[in-house]
């Protein structure tokens, strides 16, 4: 029979692939009908949309590096209430990091991510009325829980929406806003905050509370999930969403017996397959990518405008400045990630990049006794490097799980980064605010060697497969 071309408000589909669509949507079709997507209008909503709330999960997660030092002042705050300060939004993002999961595998991944949203947006106008310290706490726990959670959930479903052809490009381009949040975050940090006060950054980091209302109406839930849920209906609408903006005729579904067999070919997985036999090496790989993420954005990116300030007595202005310098080599590093990750691959941008962080850390601890400007140079070129392999996890962790435990997968991910969030600010401020940075700096820069070797022996390849592929 032949396949007759119709069209459909400038797209070009078959009555054959029209037909099931409508009447046999399984895992097999939903997975070929991804598979044959160009790229189109959907899709970039969706990534401009989720990506909105990224950017802002970017922004607020590290505003408190701008804000500390007139923090500090305001309150009045000792050492231990400064690394205590520092680590409670991680308090809330660890719990955030195991709930919202739990909830995108249960409710759908664009559920999750707008109330993320909405719980980051809220809270953070609140700390900008903040009366006191303790309730600036308080406040930071519970934007946590949005902080923990959008992330994960954010990059599962940009995965699950994603053919294998240039999935690492597409999904890193749309991390790349993480990054640029945390720039804008310290940029407008640096000129805001000296004129117009702490308050309004805040306010600013309170715009993702519109996208709770916005993401549900706007942007198809992901239709490998509600496969995985048996809402093939559901599915068949979703996929026609994205297929609807298309401006090219689709080619015909081809291959669905291998997909279909794809599909199939794998029992559902359970949260405790997490650290069973099938996953556990990839589970441990990824606990210590993220974890190095962790330590080294938190540890000592929350760190370098007050180091700059109080150790080197470099101006705020100046301090802050600083700061910009390395989030620009953080956005540089993951443009970079994101054009060849899909031709290197996941583990060589990995290894490469942690290793090279770890050299720049190095020669910070040897050169520490010379100006602010040298040291501030390889802290920039450490984050840098550290940045291309943080945003690859984005996109390495997802395509390690199947749909089932996708989104859990992902904020296990996450919650180890978390963890190592809690403790690393007081661990590393104590050795560098107590007269021991070059000690800091080298036991820095063994942590993302021992990700790398990790990655590198446990971790498998996932460059130009099928998400399906990659189960075992």
């Amino acid at each position: 029979m032949g396949n007759t071309v119709v069209q459909h408000g400038g797209t070009a589909t078959t009555v054959a692939d029209a037909g099931a669509a409508a009447h046999a949507v399984t895992k097999g079709s939903i997975i070929a009908r991804i598979e044959r997507l160009p790229a189109n209008a959907m899709q970039v909503r969706a990534r401009i949309l989720i990506g909105a709330a990224t950017f802002f999960d970017g922004f607020d997660v590290i505003v408190i590096a701008a804000t500390l030092p007139l923090l500090i002042q305001k309150w009045g705050l000792t050492p231990g209430q400064v690394g205590f300060l520092i680590a409670s939004g991680s308090i809330g993002q660890l719990i955030g990091a195991f709930l919202f999961p739990s909830l995108a595998e249960r409710y759908g991944r664009v559920r999750s991510i707008a109330w993320s949203s909405g719980i980051i947006g809220l809270t953070s106008i609140a700390c900008g009325f903040a009366p006191s310290f303790a309730v600036f706490v308080a406040l930071r726990i519970v934007q946590g829980l949005g902080l923990g959670g959008e992330l994960p959930v954010a990059a599962t479903y940009i995965n699950e929406i994603t053919r294998a052809h240039g999935r690492g490009r597409f999904v890193l381009l749309y991390e790349i806003v993480f990054p640029i949040g945390l720039l804008a975050s310290n940029a407008l940090g640096a000129w805001i905050v000296p004129r117009f006060g702490w308050e309004a950054m805040y306010f600013i980091g309170g715009v993702p509370l519109v996208l709770f209302f916005l993401l549900r109406t706007l942007v198809p839930e992901s239709p490998r999930w509600l496969g995985e849920r048996g809402r093939m209906h559901e599915a068949g609408d979703a996929l026609a969403a994205f297929e609807a903006t298309v401006k090219q005729p689709l080619p015909p579904l081809g291959n669905l017996a291998e997909f279909e067999a794809m599909a199939s070919r794998h029992p559902k997985r359970r949260r405790l397959d997490l650290i069973g036999p099938a996953y556990l090496k990839r589970t441990i790989a990824v606990a210590l990518l993220w974890m190095t993420c962790g330590v080294l954005q938190y540890g000592l990116s929350t760190w370098l405008p007050t180091i700059y300030k109080t150790v080197y007595h470099a101006p705020l202005q100046l301090a802050l400045n600083l700061a910009v310098a390395a989030s620009v080599l953080g956005v540089l590093g993951s443009l970079t990630c994101a054009l060849i990750v899909d031709k290197v691959g996941r583990k060589p941008v990995i290894n490469w990049s942690f290793v090279l962080c770890a050299v720049s850390l190095v020669f910070a601890g040897v050169f520490v006794a010379q100006s602010v400007y040298v040291v501030a140079t390889f802290c920039a070129l450490a984050l840098g490097f550290m940045a291309c392999g943080f945003i690859t996890a984005y996109v390495y962790t997802p395509e390690l799980y199947p749909t089932s435990i996708r989104a859990f997968g992902c904020g296990l991910g996450g919650a180890w980064l978390k963890i190592a969030a809690i403790f690393a600010p007081a661990l590393v401020g104590k050795t560098l605010m107590g007269g021991n940075m070059n000690v800091a700096f080298y036991a820095l820069a063994v942590v993302p060697v021992v990700a790398a070797v990790a990655v590198h022996f446990m971790g498998i390849e996932t460059k130009g497969k099928v998400l399906e592929q990659l189960e075992v």
